[in-house]
This record gives C-alpha cells, sequence and structure tokens, in this order.
C-alpha cells in the first residue's frame, strides 16, 4: 500500500500542531469525523479499512463525480496520515493511528464519540458485511494475553479506563439495539455488569445474558455466560443456608442447560446436514467444568455452616465423579491445540472438588488415564504441578504395589475387560519405570489376557482396548535400519533425496526374515493369533468416534512412542521424552527458570526435540511410503502414509505433512494418541542450527 513522499508539498507535512488546532477548531467537520473513525479502526484493528464510497457518505456532498473538489482536497490537514492506495482507505502508520486517537481524546473526541459516529454513519441496513465485523471486533475481540485471555476487547478496556464504564455499556447497547439478532452485544455487557463494574450488578448481567440467550437459544457458548452471572453472585452473596442452597441451585440449572445445549451442537464438517441446530468449532466443556465449580464452592460453603451436601444434594456426589472421569480422559488424551493447554487452575478445581465429594486424591486414581498420567507426576509440564498440587514422582515400589493391587482385582473378574485393561498398562507403565530390567510380566500372558476379548463383542470395544492390542502384538525388530545415522548424515541425504526414504515395504519384508525377533514376535503355541495390524488401526479409529465429538477441535496427545528395546520396553511413555526435554532446557537455562515453560513449549513446536540426542538414543526411527490416495493433500485435514511394519503396509496419519516443507523429511518417528498410530515427521538439522 503506498504512501505520500513527504518531501513532495511542504503543505502536506505530518504536523501534529496543527491538526490539533484544527480538531479542536471543527471537531464536528465531515473530514474530522471520517479522520476519526480511520485513526480508531487503524488503531484497533490495524488490517480493517474503509471504501471511498464509504468516506463519501460520511464527507458528504458534493461528490468529486458531481465536480466536487477532490477526496485529498477534502481531507486536509488529515491528508498526509491517509493513505494513497485509492481502493482502501486507512491510517498508513499504526503509531500514529494510536497518537492521534489521544489527540482525538485530549481534543473532546472520546473513543466512544468515534463508535456512536462509525454506528450511525455506516451500519445502516444496507451496510457492507465488513463494516459489521470490523465493529464486533471492536467492541467483543479479546486478546490472547501470555496466559489467558482478556476479559474484553481492548477498545471496550479503554473506554471503561479512560472514559466510564457507563460509557462502554452505552456503545454496546447502541450495537445490541441495531443489530437485534447478534448475541454478541448483549452478552459482552452482561459480562461487563459482572465482571468489571463494583460492585458486580448481577441482576442487569442476568437480564443482558438472557436477551443473549434469547438471540441465540441453541449456542451452548452463549447459554454459559448466565451461568458465570450465577455462579459469581453465588461465590460473592451467599452466606446463610437459605441463599447457598437458593443461588446454588440457579447456577447448577444454567451450567445444566450449557451441558445440554453442548451435546447437541454438532462439529463443522455436519453444517449442511437437515435439523442440526447448532454447529461449533469444538466442545464446550464449561458446562461440566462450572458444574465443577459450583459444586466445590457449595461442599466449602456448607461446611462453613455446619452442614454437608449430602443433606441438601444427595446425588452431587455422583455426577461429580462422573464429570471427574471425563476431564480425567480429556485432559489426558487432549489439549486445545500444540501451542496451548488448560489454564492452570483447571485442573485445580476439577480435581479439588473430586477430592472433596470422595476424599480421594487425584493423583492415586489407578483409571486407565490416571495410569496413563502417572508418569508424568512431578514433571514441570504435569497438570498437577500447574494446578500447584503437592506431587512428587512414582517410584518403582509404588507402581508395583499399583500393578499388584490391579492382577488380583483382575483374577477375582477375569471377564471385566476394563479391569484387564488397566492391569495390562500398569505394566507397559511399570516397564517405562525400569527399562533396563527384566519384563515386570511376560508379555505372552498378558497376550492371552488381551486375546480372550478380540472376537467378543468388537462393536462396543474401546481405543484403549485396541490401543494395548496393537501394542502388545506390534511387531518387533529393527523396521528401518537404513535410518539409524547421525545428524550429519541426515543432513547429507537431505540433500541427495528431496522425497521419501528410497526403501520400501517389500525390502522390509526381506529384512523381516532375516531378523529373528524379540519375545513378543514369537506367539505363545496356544495362542494361535496374529492380528492384522491394519484391521487394528481401523477399529480404534472407528471406536475413537465416542471421544470424537468431546475432542474436535483439539490437539490429540501422543501417548507413547516406539523405542528401540523389545517386548513392552519398546514402547517410550511421552513422559520419558518430557523429562529429556525439562533436564536440557535446565541445562541450558541455568539461572532464567522463569523462561523454562516457553522453553520447552519452543522445543516441541520448533521439531528441535527430536534432534536431542538422548531422544535419538532411545526412538526407533520407522520407514514410511506415501500413500497412493484419489484425495489430494490440501483436500485432507490429515495426509496419511504407509507405515512399513512386519513386512506390511499400514496406512496412518501423520503428525506434519511429508514434502510440506522445503527441506523433505529424513526421519519418521511412530507414535501413538488415542485414534492411533501417528508419524511424527523429522527435518535434517539446519546448518545455521534451526530445526525442523
Amino acid at each position: 500500500m503506498a504512501t505520500r513522499d513527504n518531501n513532495t508539498d511542504p503543505h502536506l507535512v505530518d504536523n501534529e500542531q496543527q491538526i490539533l488546532e484544527y480538531v479542536q477548531k471543527y471537531p464536528r467537520s465531515t473530514n474530522t469525523q471520517l479522520f476519526s473513525i480511520l485513526a480508531l479502526l487503524k488503531a484497533y484493528l490495524p488490517d480493517s479499512y474503509l471504501l471511498m464510497d464509504e468516506c463519501q457518505k460520511i464527507l458528504g456532498p458534493p461528490d468529486p463525480i458531481h465536480g466536487g473538489p477532490p477526496f485529498t482536497e477534502r481531507m486536509e490537514p488529515f491528508t498526509n496520515l491517509i493513505s494513497a492506495d485509492t481502493e482502501h482507505i486507512c491510517l498508513s502508520n499504526l503509531e500514529k493511528a494510536k497518537k492521534y486517537v489521544e489527540v482525538l481524546a485530549d481534543s473532546g473526541i472520546s473513543r466512544s464519540a468515534i463508535v456512536d459516529t462509525y454506528l450511525s454513519s455506516l451500519c445502516g441496513d444496507e451496510a457492507r458485511p465488513e463494516l459489521i465485523e470490523f465493529l464486533k471486533d471492536l467492541l467483543t475481540k479479546r486478546e490472547e494475553g501470555e496466559t489467558r485471555r482478556d476479559n474484553f476487547s481492548r477498545l471496550i478496556t479503554e473506554i471503561t479506563e479512560r472514559e466510564t464504564f457507563q460509557k462502554a455499556v452505552s456503545v454496546l447497547e447502541t450495537a445490541s439495539h441495531k443489530f437485534k439478532q447478534r448475541p454478541i452485544f448483549p452478552q459482552t455487557i452482561a459480562r461487563l455488569y459482572y465482571i468489571e463494574i463494583s460492585p458486580s450488578d448481577y441482576e442487569k448481567a442476568a437480564k443482558w445474558a438472557k436477551i443473549a440467550i434469547e438471540r441465540a437459544p441453541n449456542n451452548s457458548y452463549v447459554a454459559d455466560t448466565l451461568g458465570h452471572v450465577y455462579k459469581n453472585k453465588f461465590r460473592k452473596k451467599a452466606f446463610n443456608l437459605n441463599d447457598v442452597l437458593t443461588m446454588a441451585d440457579l447456577a447448577f440449572w444454567a451450567f445444566k442447560e450449557v451441558e445440554k445445549k453442548a451435546e447437541k451442537e454438532e462439529g463443522p464438517e455436519m453444517r449442511d446436514l437437515a435439523g442440526i441446530v447448532n454447529i461449533s468449532n469444538s466442545f464446550n466443556n464449561r458446562g461440566l467444568f462450572g458444574t465443577c465449580q459450583v459444586a466445590k464452592m457449595v461442599y466449602e460453603k456448607l461446611r462453613k455452616i455446619g452442614t454437608s451436601t449430602t443433606d441438601h444434594f444427595p446425588n452431587l456426589k455422583m455426577e461429580i465423579e462422573d464429570k471427574f472421569e471425563f476431564f480425567e480422559w480429556y485432559l489426558s488424551y487432549s489439549q486445545p491445540d500444540k501451542k496451548t493447554v488448560e489454564p492452570n487452575y483447571f485442573w485445580g478445581d476439577v480435581a479439588g472438588c473430586y477430592e472433596c465429594y470422595t476424599e480421594k486424591r487425584a493423583a492415586d486414581s489407578t483409571s486407565f488415564p490416571g495410569l496413563l498420567d502417572c508418569l508424568n507426576h512431578g514433571l514441570f509440564t504435569s497438570k498437577g504441578r500447574r494446578a500447584r498440587f503437592v506431587e512428587t514422582e512414582k517410584n518403582k515400589p509404588e507402581l508395583e504395589r499399583i500393578r499388584d493391587d490391579l492382577k488380583r482385582i483382575f483374577d477375582q473378574n477375569v471377564d471385566d475387560v476394563k479391569v484387564a485393561e488397566r492391569y495390562i498398562l500398569s505394566n507397559i507403565i511399570l516397564s517405562n519405570k525400569m527399562p533396563n530390567s527384566p519384563e515386570p510380566t511376560d508379555v505372552k500372558e498378558l497376550q492371552e489376557i488381551i486375546h480372550r476379548f478380540v472376537d467378543t463383542e468388537v462393536r462396543f470395544r474401546s481405543p484403549e482396548f485396541y490401543l494395548l492390542t496393537l501394542l502388545l502384538f506390534w511387531p518387533e525388530g529393527n523396521l528401518q535400519v537404513v535410518q539409524q545415522k547421525g545428524d550429519e548424515e541426515l543432513k547429507q541425504e537431505a540433500t541427495e533425496d528431496n522425497g521419501l526414504q528410497e526403501k520400501t515395504c517389500d525390502d522390509e519384508d526381506i529384512d523381516e526374515e532375516q531378523h529373528t525377533g524379540g519375545e513378543s514376535a514369537q506367539l505363545s503355541p496356544n495362542l494361535l493369533f496374529a492380528p492384522d495390524l491394519q484391521d487394528y488401526v481401523t477399529l480404534m479409529e472407528k471406536a475413537f468416534e465416542k471421544y470424537a465429538k468431546y475432542l474436535q477441535g483439539r490437539y490429540l496427545l501422543p501417548l507413547f512412542f516406539l523405542g528401540k528395546g523389545s517386548g513392552l520396553s519398546k514402547w517410550i511413555h511421552k513422559s520419558r521424552l518430557d523429562a529429556i526435554v525439562e533436564a536440557t532446557v535446565d541445562a541450558e537455562l541455568l539461572n532464567e527458570q522463569n523462561q523454562k515453560g516457553k522453553k520447552i513449549d519452543d522445543l516441541w513446536l520448533s521439531g528441535e526435540v527430536w534432534h536431542v540426542p538422548e531422544i535419538q538414543d532411545i526412538l526407533l526411527p520407522v520407514q514410511v511410503e506415501p500413500c497412493d490416495s484419489a484425495v489430494t493433500p490440501q483436500e485432507q485435514e490429515e495426509q496419511e502414509v504407509f507405515l512399513c511394519a512386519g513386512g506390511k503396509k499400514i496406512r496412518v496419519r501423520t503428525e506434519d505433512k511429508p514434502g510440506g516443507s522445503e527441506q523433505s523429511a529424513v526421519r519418521f518417528y511412530l507414535g501413538f494418541n488415542i485414534r492411533g498410530p501417528v508419524v511424527f515427521k523429522v527435518g535434517a538439522p539446519d546448518t545455521n542450527g534451526d530445526r525442523q
């Protein structure tokens, strides 16, 4: 976007004093009004703009096409601040725009007044859709901070701080009345009344939250605001028994409504189907979470009064156990995206509520996700440590006791597949704690246990069941000998071969015939079962549908990686990689521990983690081939490749798309998330030290 040359005309020099005098003398002139709108848009939405006809609408007649003066002349003395692009009119400099918003405010043209002008001048019935979106972003878009999202848009925050609370409410009310179908404006007003004003006005907050719900009756995220209004009122206002019971009931009811609406929402892929009432890119967990928060406060308030929850909420304990079970697997299997985890308080509130009602520590859980999580205890990145729980690393005797307890329970319930799954997993977890020791339990014994359930009730098996089946029956051996090379050799190969490895699955089939595998490659004489890995990958994918709705749009965390060991020890729990990364970062940072979390994240996001020598020492590279798919990579959400294992080709997803970067992948590692196997692409180390 071109800008004017300040040297071409001395009359066009950016003169702050001249502009200040002009806006003070002509605050209501049409060019001052247009300039103020352009300054506000640039300062708060740098990519926004107006079209020329929209500018002319504010300036009014005479239009240049009817003999009026040109736009540049009419915009004096502001012309030099405006881009010369005649298609998209905006101020050319962000910092100057911010400065002039302050200049205008000091001259009596406040931010709220500019918004009012924008609303009255540009937001008529035939307004360009982008203008409405600009307004919505100005008033409601909350920016992401380092640890959490801002409570309000930057503009609303600054109107509240530099003008008055009522001015912020006023511009939102005007927008709400003008756009009667949009719930976001009354929803934001409700949040202002219970968050921003002191003391909070919960009655007005509830009124506006209900108006928002009327406009979007099926939207769980809109309904969530009323739950937060009632929850905060309960926290701050309920002290006697009657208030506790009355206000808690309202909060529980509101969050239950959020739950119901969230359950009925569907993902974007269902948008065109008849009967779908609301679409959401992700499952809204706030109804479930809000109930946990309210329940924890109920417990604490009733205890202070001298009574118990069982006297007044007899079914609450069971409900909290169900919600804890949900969040236990939800947070063990996923996080919002690769870069983001739930706020630190999230698990603290869930686990704290669970402990209040059950008198059990969340850290002692031996459910399937609880066992998966126990090796994370004590790590910097563990959700327990982030929640500020006192959490120690699980030692070998503790894990052996857990394994022995589960073995005893299984021996008493040999037909219970869930107990069998937990017992098998406890052995895999224990093998990760003592990777160089003899197997805690014979692999064949575990194979025989899971084989008893393989052909029964196939449709009702869980993804956890198929995960264990694949781990136990995965073929032994060096699946990709040619890839076990150092970074220097890989760097050289990357310059010679821009595609995937030349070695094929057919070549590997020959390798397998020559290889004498480890223990689990040999089946017991009484166990004539050699599962088709592709079939079980497909079954796991189908079983994942029980979680798909709830994990929609979230990043599925890798649970295990294929390592260089044999038997159970060939499966590397992700916590072992996290421990190596944490030690690496500690060694680098020394006295700069406040940067530890960011540095750990950077290692994972950049891919540099795959080049840490200690991680390369324990992971086994695998061989992949491109899939012959009729669907182009651009049309696929995740690209698939053929993984070569045991002389067979297995179609699996990739964490990153091979060939998607300028430098081809030269090494691939295999991991498993709760959906199935996933291949992680590793680029050769960059000569400048950057990693892929």
